[in-house]
C-alpha cells in the first residue's frame, strides 16, 4: 500500500503477520525501506523462533529516515497483532527518562548533581548515604547499593528506613555496581524538588516536553487494550507489578513511534524542544568509565567505533551483577555509541543509537531474551545496512 501526500509517502510491505512501516519523502526509491526490512527479518526473525517470542516492534532510523517493523501479537489469549500502538514494558531503558528528568530540573536550577539527597529528602541528612551525591546515584557509584532492594522492602517508610541504615563499604565514587536503589533515590530527590510525585513528573512534564504521545508510568483505563501482555519461559502471561521505586527504575510503558522519536531526539537534538534539548544533551556525557564503557547518565556509552565484543562485556555479569572499580572521567564530546539495555519479568527492550553512523535501533518485545541476543541483532542490522549501502 502506497499512500502519498505532499511530502510523504507512507510505503508497507506485507509478508503474513509482519508489517513494515517506512516514513520517507515521496521521491525515495522503495528499495532502501526493503533493505531495512530485510535486515530486520535477517537479524530478529530468528531470535522470535528460537525464543518463542510471541511479540516484537523493531525500529530503525537510518540516514534520517525513521522505519517501523511488527511482529507476532501482543497477546497470547486473543492473538492481537503487534502494532504501532502496543505499549510495551521498558524496564531499565527506563532510566534514561528518570536521568533526563534529572538533567532538566538541574538545568531549571532546582537541582545540582554535586547536591546530596538529604538536602531534598531530610530524614537522611544524617545517614551514609547523604556522603553520596546525586551524581553517584544516577551513576550506580555509591560503591555498594546492591541491584535490587531486598524482597521485603515495599512501603516508602521502609524505603526510608532502608537509606537510613544504609552503610558505606567500598570507597564512594570509586566503584561502580548497577542499582535500582541508586538511581531511584536519585528520581526521588529530583522529584522533590520539583515538589511532585516522580510519576507525575515523567508523565506531566518530561513527556510532554519530549513530545511523546503513547508512554505512561501508569497505563491509562483507554489504552488498557494496547497494552501487551509479557510472558515468562513457559509462556504464562504476566506484567509488572508495583515495587520500591519502580518508576524510577523500570516502570515506564511506550510504544515503538513513542520510542523510535524519543531516539531520533538523543541522535538529533536539535529537532527537539528547546526546553528539553539541554536536557537530553546533558544525559550524554560521561562521569565514570570502566574498561571500554563509560557510564552517562542512564546512557552507557563507548569510543567510536565499538566492537561488538566491547558492548557485550557492558552487559556481562560481572558488569551488571558485581561491584567494579571505575576511574573518574568527563566526556562531552567525540565520536560515541549510546546503548541501554531493559527488562522486566515478562519484556525486553534494546535502544541504541551511533550518530557518526546516522543510526538508531529499538527493539521492544513481551519476552525476556538475553541481552547478548539483542545486541548481537542489532550489530547485524548495522552491519548489514553499512555492506549495503558501500558496495
Amino acid at each position: 500500500m502506497v499512500v502519498l501526500n505532499k511530502t510523504k509517502t507512507i510505503f508497507c510491505v506485507l509478508i503474513g503477520s509482519m508489517s513494515l512501516t517506512t516514513y520517507v519523502n515521496a521521491n525515495d526509491i522503495p528499495a532502501t525501506s526493503i533493505k531495512v526490512e530485510t535486515a530486520m527479518n535477517t537479524a530478529f526473525q530468528p531470535l522470535m523462533k528460537t525464543y518463542a517470542v510471541p511479540g516484537m516492534a523493531i525500529g530503525v532510523l537510518y540516514n534520517g529516515k525513521s522505519y517501523e517493523k511488527y511482529y507476532g501479537v501482543q497477546s497470547l489469549a486473543n492473538a492481537k497483532a503487534v502494532n504501532k500502538n502496543t505499549l510495551f514494558e521498558l524496564g531499565s531503558v527506563s532510566k534514561i527518562f528518570t536521568a533526563t528528568a534529572g538533567t532538566y530540573t538541574e538545568n531549571l536550577g532546582k537541582i545540582s548533581l554535586q547536591d546530596h539527597p538529604g538536602k531534598y529528602i531530610p530524614a537522611l541528612k544524617n545517614s551514609d548515604i547523604n556522603q553520596v551525591t546525586l551524581l553517584e546515584l544516577a551513576t550506580y557509584t555509591s560503591g555498594n547499593l546492591p541491584l535490587q532492594f531486598p524482597d521485603q522492602i515495599k512501603t516508602d517508610a521502609q524505603i526510608l528506613k532502608y537509606f537510613q541504615d544504609w552503610k558505606v563499604k567500598n570507597p564512594i565514587g570509586q566503584f561502580r555496581q548497577y542499582s535500582n536503589p541508586s538511581i531511584g533515590l536519585f528520581g526521588e530527590a529530583t522529584a522533590k524538588a520539583m515538589n511532585m510525585p516522580f510519576s507525575a513528573l515523567l508523565e506531566q512534564v518530561i513527556f510532554p516536553k519530549l513530545e511523546l504521545q503513547h508512554t505512561y508510568v501508569q497505563v491509562p483505563k483507554a489504552q488498557q487494550g494496547n497494552y501487551a501482555f509479557g510472558y515468562d519461559q513457559n509462556n504464562h502471561p504476566l506484567r509488572v507489578t508495583a515495587g520500591a521505586f519502580d518508576a524510577q527504575a523500570y516502570g515506564v510503558k511506550s510504544s515503538l513511534p513513542d520510542m523510535l522519536h524519543f531516539l531520533n531526539l538523543n541522535l538529533n537534538p536539535d529537532q527537539a524542544k528547546a526546553a528539553i534539548k539541554p536536557a537530553i544533551l546533558a544525559t550524554h556525557t560521561g562521569y565514570f568509565k570502566m574498561g571500554g564503557m563509560t557510564q552517562a547518565l542512564g546512557w552507557e556509552s563507548f569510543s567510536y567505533p565499538a566492537t561488538l565484543n566491547t558492548l557485550l562485556e557492558s552487559n556481562s555479569d560481572r558488569v551488571v551483577m558485581q561491584s567494579n572499580p571505575v576511574e573518574k572521567t568527563l566526556v562531552k564530546t567525540g565520536s560515541r555509541v549510546f546503548h541501554k539495555t531493559g527488562s522486566t519479568n515478562g519484556f525486553g527492550t534494546y535502544v541504541i543509537y551511533i550518530p557518526q553512523e546516522n543510526f538508531g535501533l529499538v527493539m521492544l518485545m513481551n519476552k525476556k531474551i538475553p541481552n547478548a541476543e539483542r545486541i548481537k541483532a542489532a550489530y547485524e542490522v548495522l552491519n548489514s545496512l553499512k555492506q549495503k549501502s558501500n558496495p
